[in-house]
């Protein structure tokens, strides 16, 4: 998708008296792909619509949590402020587990019920592999992906696997 250079910040200094809503409001964020920039400094690259709707008509606080636009204008690049917001090195790490359990499928034909179990392991351990790497993703516009990034690569594997996979699981409903 486009981005348009805007970064999108949620800043909150709620005291440890509020520490179970802290907790609440960080682990929201951190499934909605928001990076985690410093303390309670989270951001995104996304328009903040969902938010901002969820917000209208409350009481307006200014000293916590705050939604902001922002451009950095102190020589911070994109690429810097992705690196310290997100976790790529794991990202990556995640991607290259799922590589691997996709590469374990089953290639023998599903010609009985101990093959297609197998399989249908196999199916489970290739979808939490799955989930579990996309989980961590922000999934970030193509402009802000950092070098290296793991996840457009893993994606047209897993497409290409799963065709084949598919196929497989054709052959069984035919020769049942």
């Amino acid at each position: 998708r486009v981005w348009d250079g805007l970064w999108r910040l949620v800043l909150f200094d709620l005291p440890n008296r509020q520490a179970r809503l802290r907790d609440r409001l960080r682990s929201h964020l951190r499934r909605r792909g928001w990076g985690w920039l410093q303390n309670s400094v989270w951001i995104c690259p996304d328009p903040l619509e969902e938010e901002k709707t969820a917000l209208a008509g409350t009481e307006v606080n200014v000293e916590s949590p705050i939604l902001l636009e922002a451009r950095p204008i102190a020589g911070e690049t994109d690429q810097e402020i992705v690196a310290g917001a997100w976790d790529f090195e794991r990202i990556n790490r995640l991607y290259a587990r799922h590589g691997k359990v996709l590469a374990a499928r089953p290639a023998q034909a599903l010609a009985d019920e101990a093959a297609a179990r197998n399989f249908r392991k196999w199916l489970l351990e290739e979808r939490q592999a799955w989930l579990a790497a996309v989980a961590d993703d922000p999934l970030l516009p193509a402009s802000l992906l950092p070098p290296g990034y793991a996840g457009r690569e893993a994606w047209s594997r897993r497409k290409m696997v799963m065709t084949s996979a598919s196929a497989q699981m054709c052959q069984f409903q035919v020769n049942r």
